[in-house]
């Protein structure tokens, strides 16, 4: 079994959020992570709550990369936030 990699969690520095989004409708933003590999779990959490009825979730897109997207469950704008990432080895 792996582990949550050891330290702070990576902090995305760009930011997602801020535009419209139809019911349904995504956004997403990709960030480097190092030792991230395709497989490996991502727990991911917004540093502004991006509002109600909004949904994130995270992956391994790449190696070495992770992809957030965040999900409206009505026409809605989310607040921008950045995100803490941690890669589950």
């Amino acid at each position: 079994m792996g582990g949550i990699w050891q330290g702070a969690p990576f902090t995305v520095s760009g930011s997602l959020g801020g535009g419209a989004l139809l019911a349904l409708g995504t956004a997403s933003i990709t960030v480097s992570v190092p030792g991230a590999r395709v497989g490996n779990g991502v727990i991911v959490a917004p540093n502004t709550y991006p509002g109600l009825g909004v949904v994130w979730q995270a992956y391994v897109s790449a190696n070495d990369t992770v992809t957030i997207v965040i999900t409206a469950l009505s026409a809605l704008t989310p607040i921008a936030s950045t995100y803490n990432v941690w890669v589950l080895q």
